[in-house]
C-alpha cells in the first residue's frame, strides 16, 4: 500500500494524569493519556484545512498514550464519496500538555470499489466517481469532490462521462473514460483526462 504524507503539524493540550504515588512495573505503559475523541477532533481539523472537506476521522474507543515517536492507526471516511483510508497518527514532539503530531494517509481505501460488471450491464454513476477520486487522489494533492452526470453507466470500451471537481484553481472539467472491458471476468479499467 503506497501512502502519501501530509505535513501537518499539529499542536493540541494533553490532560496528563499525576501519577505521584503510583508504583511501577517495568513494561508498564506510563506515558500521559488523550481520550479518542481529542485526536480525531484535531486531525479531522487540521486536514479541513488543508483540503477543505472535513474527514470523519475513529480511533477507537480506548485512551490513546502521548510520546514522542509513537503512532496510532485510525480510519479516515471521505464524506464525499464514502471511501475509508487508513491514516496513521504520529506524535513527533511532546512538551509537557503540548503535542505535535504528522498525518499520514494511505492512498488507497480499504472499501475501494471494484470496477466490475456482468457484460451488457451499467453501474450507478456514484462507482465511476469513486474510481475518478480514487484515480485522481493519486495525482492531486487533495481530495476532490467529483460528480458526474447521469445516474447509471453503461460499461463498454469507449463510454464516456462528463465529470468535475473543485479545486483551489476552481471548478475543473474532467471526462472519465472506460478505456477496455473483459466480458469473462467483467473487469474493467478508466482513465480520466
Amino acid at each position: 500500500m503506497r501512502s502519501r504524507l501530509l505535513t501537518v503539524s499539529v499542536v493540541a493540550t494533553a490532560a496528563v494524569a499525576l501519577l505521584a504515588g503510583c508504583t511501577f512495573s517495568v513494561g508498564l505503559d506510563t506515558a500521559p493519556t488523550v481520550s479518542p475523541e481529542e485526536i480525531e477532533n484535531s486531525a479531522a481539523a487540521a486536514l479541513e484545512h488543508q483540503t477543505d472537506v472535513r474527514p470523519d476521522i475513529d480511533c477507537g474507543e480506548e485512551p490513546i498514550p502521548v510520546e514522542e515517536g509513537r503512532s496510532v492507526t485510525c480510519l479516515l471516511v471521505d464524506p464525499v464519496a464514502g471511501l475509508e483510508f487508513d491514516v496513521v497518527i504520529t506524535f513527533n514532539e511532546v512538551d509537557g500538555d503540548d503535542y505535535f503530531f504528522d498525518i499520514q494517509v494511505a492512498d488507497v481505501a480499504n472499501n475501494a470499489p471494484v470496477p466490475t460488471a456482468e457484460p451488457g450491464a451499467s453501474v450507478p454513476i456514484g462507482d465511476i466517481e469513486a474510481l475518478a477520486i480514487q484515480a485522481l487522489s493519486s495525482t492531486l494533492d487533495f481530495v476532490p469532490e467529483v460528480t458526474c452526470t447521469g445516474t447509471d453507466v453503461e460499461i463498454a470500451a469507449g463510454v464516456t462521462v462528463d465529470c468535475s471537481y473543485p479545486s483551489p484553481e476552481g471548478e475543473v472539467d474532467a471526462v472519465v473514460t472506460i478505456t477496455a472491458f473483459d466480458t469473462s471476468t467483467g473487469r474493467y479499467t478508466i482513465r480520466v483526462d
